[in-house]
């Protein structure tokens, strides 16, 4: 039987720094994408208010939650109808909609997480010094942030212990510590360059087995010398061909039940180099999955 797939959009960057971020969704769909996967149901998603100052230090809160209390309805019924969710961000706060449905609908403890992004996103309400909550969403995801981010009725409360980072290379002093203590498994981009990447997928892949596995893809992992059109440039990272290693390997344990690309910012891309590269892996994705 032919797996279906629904393009769910996550139109938000007010949980970065930056702006621009809210039009990927748009920009990948005109790019070609819903012809990738099998032409795509399309769940766009209302352009949400300007973003609006919140005085308690976490920024833009309300924007942030209105948008992932709408992705999370909208990856809820696209699971419910049997179809495979690709949500196109936004930043990378959207995961808190994401994960909150997955955990949902498959119980937090079965759902593993496969965090392909040069950062962690695990500080909480209280360690981050930024306000942002795309640095948040998986803490909140772990249930370690205050009730406001909260995307569900309930807390997530994924285990640690089914989080692997692969490719981060900008963590906060605060997030070490808490990656330690919630038992995630922390594969920096020095590791894969002083391991080699087949060494460091051998200890990720296995630990998958019998698990959800969703896919969270940043293109902030990639090496600005590659891709430079999202809200951070950080040397020192991935290329595009090892991204897609990494992608390919862990589509071809056929246990993902989800993908996820964040943080393409078209308004920083005018002539379409990153767009055309960002194309190119989500073909490969695609080529995997169907």
């Amino acid at each position: 039987m032919e797996r279906s797939f629904a393009l769910v959009e996550a139109a938000v960057s007010c949980g970065s720094p930056t702006r621009g971020s809210e039009g990927a969704f748009d920009a990948l769909v005109g790019a070609g994408l819903p012809g990738l996967f099998g032409g795509a149901r399309l769940l766009p998603m209302e352009k949400p208010a300007p973003c609006a100052a919140w005085p308690d230090g976490l920024r833009h809160l309300d924007t942030v939650m209105e948008v992932c209390r709408r992705l999370r309805a909208n990856t809820l019924e696209a699971l419910g109808r049997g179809e495979y969710p690709v949500v196109v961000g936004g930043d990378h706060s959207c995961a808190m909609g994401t994960l909150a449905a997955l955990g949902e609908f498959y119980g937090a403890d079965h759902v593993a997480v496969v965090y392909v992004d040069a950062h962690t996103d695990i500080n909480t309400d209280q360690t981050s010094q930024s306000g942002c909550i795309h640095g948040m969403d998986l803490a909140a995801a772990c249930g370690l942030c205050c009730d406001e981010l909260t995307v569900g009725k309930n807390r997530v409360n994924l285990l640690g212990k089914n989080l692997h980072f692969i490719g981060a290379r900008s963590i906060d002093p605060p997030e070490y510590g808490i990656v330690e203590q919630a038992g995630a498994h922390l594969h920096t981009a020095g590791e894969v360059r002083e391991r080699g990447l087949e060494a460091v997928l051998g200890d990720i892949l296995p630990a998958l087995a019998g698990k959800r596995v969703h896919i969270s893809f940043d293109v902030d992992v990639l090496d600005p010398v590659e891709f430079r059109a999202t809200g951070y440039n950080i040397p020192g990272g991935l290329t595009a061909a090892e991204v897609e290693r990494i992608l390919s390997a862990v589509l071809d344990t056929g246990w993902t039940v989800s993908f996820e690309c964040v943080e393409y910012n078209p308004a920083m891309d005018p002539g379409g180099h990153d767009l055309n590269t960002l194309m190119g892996i989500l073909r490969m994705v695609s080529e995997k999955l169907r």
